[in-house]
């Protein structure tokens, strides 16, 4: 696969995953860069960082507020405290659920989660950016929270005795993790249901899988992706390479309820996929390109089908949309999350970390998907009494038609396209 102004430091996706992965991620990058804020041990000289920095005396004012309150506040407060409330507070201005500050221990987690595993119970979470909620987009299958019957479009209203009103998405997400072993109590908000629904929890370390597979029907390989993270590619390929050892004639890739995950795996799957071209490109906001992937010629030649939803997000729409454009595979479903923008992932110095939103990402036609989604090549709508999470397959209408369409005479004999 080529890659164009790739930045090669660490490419991970920050869209999706609260107490697994955190929040809701499009393709991120992690660098490195200069972050003046006071370490550890160095409480004593507030202003000393603004003071030798004649460009950043407008921040002047935050320092008078920080040395108020430490020569006057009745209680003693450490200056480190108060500098992270700081930096919390301007990030938190911005009103985007997907840039968020982190402190040392916030990170450290973050970066585990990334990694496909943590300690939890499980959820994928998002913040409506409208009325601030914090739903549950999918429990994470085998988890505490999917054992427990906790359910997509849940609404999270407390945790413990704390309500979560008010509260950002990594709050939300703090509270819920903790170690292997620890109760939690979660209070859901359920739709046609007046009462709060009360789940107690025991935390669990969790090693997502992030691939399932299987043939079905006789000859037809079905893949699952529940999420990309930094080993999705390697067990995409391995169980293509399983499934076409015995003899598949086409191929279903499941991509519903899949949140998203790692932008660079993410690619990496499309180009087993695409054939030659254009797989995503990201533009900050000024429409200046800063990534671009393409994939290579060779691919996977098989008939596929692309099964996708409204949970599915970010990673995943790159992978079903990049699809759609080449002409690859037929989407069935229903449209898709429409999580388009780009984070990127910054360690400081001192041990903290953030993620921001940069960019935006367009798929191959030039299409931003970013608040509109995938719209399915054929529109596929499951019974209103099935859960997308829990889906019968003898009940699946989605996959039912997605075999239709691999198996039929004129679309098994596209060997080439």
């Amino acid at each position: 696969m080529q890659n164009k102004n790739v930045k090669h430091m660490f490419k991970v996706a920050v869209l999706c995953i609260a107490i697994s992965l955190l929040s809701f991620f499009a393709g991120a990058a992690v660098v490195s860069k200069p972050f003046y804020a006071i370490s550890k041990g160095d409480d004593k000289n507030v202003a000393a960082v603004v003071d030798g920095q004649t460009d950043l005396q407008h921040l002047k004012p935050v320092v008078d507020v920080i040395k108020l309150i430490e020569d006057k506040y009745v209680k003693d407060v450490e200056t480190e405290k108060l500098i992270e409330g700081a930096i919390k507070g301007v990030v938190e201005s911005l009103g985007d659920p997907y840039s968020v500050y982190m402190n040392e221990t916030e990170f450290q987690d973050f970066i585990a989660s990334i990694n496909g595993s943590f300690s939890g119970v499980g959820m994928v979470l998002s913040a409506d950016e409208s009325t601030g909620d914090i739903i549950v987009v999918s429990p994470i299958e085998g988890t505490p929270a999917q054992k427990a019957g906790i359910l997509p479009k849940d609404i999270i209203v407390k945790v413990d005795d704390i309500e979560l009103a008010g509260k950002s998405l990594d709050e939300a997400v703090k509270l819920l993790r903790g170690e292997k072993g620890t109760k939690v109590v979660v209070y859901i908000k359920r739709q046609d249901n007046e009462d709060l629904l009360e789940f107690e929890l025991m935390r669990d370390d969790i090693r997502v899988t992030t691939i399932k597979h299987e043939i079905i029907d006789d000859d037809v390989g079905y893949i699952k992706i529940t999420s990309f993270d930094s080993q999705t590619y390697d067990e995409f390929k391995a169980a293509v390479d399983s499934l076409q050892k015995q003899g598949i004639k086409g191929l279903i890739l499941d991509l519903r309820n899949n949140p998203g995950g790692s932008l660079y795996e993410s690619v990496r799957i499309a180009d087993e996929i695409l054939g030659k071209g254009i797989i995503v490109y990201t533009e900050d906001r000024n429409k200046n390109k800063l990534e671009e992937y393409y994939s290579d010629n060779n691919r996977i030649s098989l008939p596929l089908v692309v099964l996708i939803n409204e949970n599915s997000a970010s990673a995943s729409e790159i992978v079903a949309g990049a699809i759609q454009d080449h002409k690859a595979g037929v989407l069935v479903g229903t449209k898709t999350f429409g999580k388009g923008s780009v984070q990127e992932i910054e360690p400081f110095q001192d041990g903290t970390g953030m993620k921001l939103t940069i960019a935006r990402y367009y798929l191959p036609s030039g299409r931003s998907i970013d608040g509109i989604g995938v719209e399915p090549d054929i529109k596929v709508e499951l019974s209103k009494d099935i859960s997308p999470f829990d889906i019968p397959r003898k009940k699946d209408s989605q996959l039912l038609k997605a075999l239709d369409i691999v198996k039929s005479p004129t679309y098994m004999q596209r060997q080439e396209r």
